[in-house]
């Protein structure tokens, strides 16, 4: 299901990550002679350094070391602490500033379940370092050291961790990665939880990552994609692409979307896709006067991503388009493959019918269905039916409540009342007795019963209580 993300390489950086003075073979052993070390809280900016770019700034380069950074031998432990950080900076450039390059993290020994073989390995490697040797007279242990890696431009690409919460580990595994184009904009992040290594070309489907997409207009940066990828149990997926365009104009086709492994795409929201399906009724505008955009299903899955690149690629698959009238009510079409006409155009408030109707081959209204007489909120200047040519009246049952109204409507818009449903009690004027709870009768609208039950009824006029004119998808137990 997954796409190429080939482009990206063309930023991959070039050369050898820098691991430098704080990188060391063997894990256990310290840093080369010239790193600094600082011993306290988390220096400012380093507590997301390297982590997911969501929500704030990339922060390709790392900040600013804090004050009070010395040499290793020369800082004392002094305070009985039961958990400690010693934060390494390694000399960078011609000016020698520091850049974090490392981090190890010590707990007391009581805390932990490590091998005496492990505390002994330990302290033959810390021979000659004071502030290791100092640490272990404490009764600490190692408990991790992260390593911070980065580009010749001296970005962070990965940060590397070796676990020693059960002794000296086999090799360090990967938190963290990242790769960048050529304005320092992140392009993609990997946490590789399962492959625990920074990927060379594409990323594993079952690591978590987040891959960008720009474009730069008049020297601003335009986001064009933000796909977030999830790894679920037993090797499947899911995605969110929150938001994604096609290109930078001002006319690209763009939204948000759902997908996943079995599925592909499964969601297209708040979205100007299928503008081939648009039509008067579909493109209703809000109480603010707006078009919110349409959200587009698909019945027959999967469906690739490349629908997410090649908007006409829509057209190719049965898709239920919904459109928002407000914030309660919505509407239904089904478009079938490469049609752009819905027959079924169903209004819908919380799950239930509140009208139905039915077009032709052209697009034309021929069968209007409303329950309680529910009429657009806001059909616009230019609708498609004008309602108020539909009369609610029914004379012959006026001690009766009403609910279902067929009209079948002629080529000219004029509709003709054919046939309703009423409640079998005498009406009572102060109370209105729901639907759910009615003792319905199906007739035609001289009050002569015609069809024994709501089955009967739907059958004769093509409609469901439950809609599945626009929800073919649905399972056969809750249709």
């Amino acid at each position: 299901m997954m796409r190429s993300i080939s482009f990206l390489a063309f930023f991959m950086f070039a050369g050898a990550n820098s691991k430098a003075a704080c990188f060391q073979a063997i894990p256990l052993l310290p840093p080369s002679k010239e790193v600094k070390a600082y011993v306290g809280d988390t220096p400012e900016g380093l507590d997301v350094f390297g982590e997911s770019p969501y929500g704030r700034a990339h922060a390709p380069y790392p900040p600013a070391p804090p004050r009070g950074l010395a040499s290793p031998e020369s800082i004392r432990v002094v305070a009985d602490r039961a958990a400690i950080k010693v934060w390494y900076f390694e000399p960078k450039g011609k000016m020698q500033a520091s850049r974090i390059c490392r981090v190890d993290s010590w707990v007391s020994k009581g805390a932990t379940e490590q091998p005496q073989s492990f505390f002994d390995e330990m302290a033959r490697n810390a021979r000659g370092d004071v502030l290791t040797e100092n640490l272990l007279k404490r009764g600490l242990t190692k408990l991790y050291t992260n390593t911070y890696v980065y580009d010749e431009k001296g970005r962070i690409v990965r940060i590397e961790q070796s676990d020693f919460t059960k002794g000296t580990p086999s090799a360090s595994k990967a938190l963290h990665c990242r790769r960048y184009d050529e304005r320092d904009r992140v392009i993609l992040w990997v946490k590789p939880e399962h492959t625990m290594k920074c990927p060379s070309g594409e990323p594993s489907l079952k690591d978590q990552w987040r891959e960008y997409r720009f474009a730069t207009v008049d020297g601003k940066d335009v986001q064009l994609r933000h796909r977030w990828h999830f790894p679920d149990e037993k090797d499947q997926w899911r995605e969110e692409w929150a938001p994604f365009q096609i290109d930078s104009t001002p006319e690209s086709v763009r939204g948000h979307a759902y997908v996943d492994a079995p599925r592909g795409v499964k969601e297209i929201f708040g979205s100007n896709y299928g503008k081939r399906d648009n039509n008067a009724a579909n493109m209703v505008l809000d109480v603010f006067g707006r078009w919110q955009g349409s959200t587009y299903y698909f019945t027959k899955p999967p469906v690739p991503l490349s629908v997410l690149e090649n908007p006409d690629e829509i057209y190719k698959y049965e898709r239920r388009r919904m459109t928002r009238l407000d914030n309660q009510y919505r509407m239904y079409e089904l478009f079938k493959p490469n049609e752009h006409i819905s027959t079924h155009r169903i209004y819908m408030l919380e799950g239930y019918v509140l009208r139905h109707e039915q077009l032709d081959a052209q697009g034309k209204i021929n069968r209007i269905i409303t329950v309680n007489d529910w009429r657009q909120p806001r059909p616009g200047p230019k609708p498609d039916f004008d309602d108020s040519r539909l009369s609610s009246k029914v004379p012959r049952l006026l001690a009766h409540q009403i609910y279902h109204r067929v009209y079948d409507v002629d080529a000219k818009g004029q509709p003709t009342l054919v046939a309703v449903s009423w409640n079998r009690a005498v009406l009572n004027p102060l109370k209105k007795t729901p639907l759910s709870v009615a003792d319905l009768v199906f007739g035609t609208p001289d009050g002569t019963p015609s069809w024994k039950n709501q089955d009967e009824f739907d059958a004769a006029f093509n409609t469901s209580g439950d809609a599945r004119q626009v929800f073919p998808d649905m399972p056969d137990d809750e249709q």
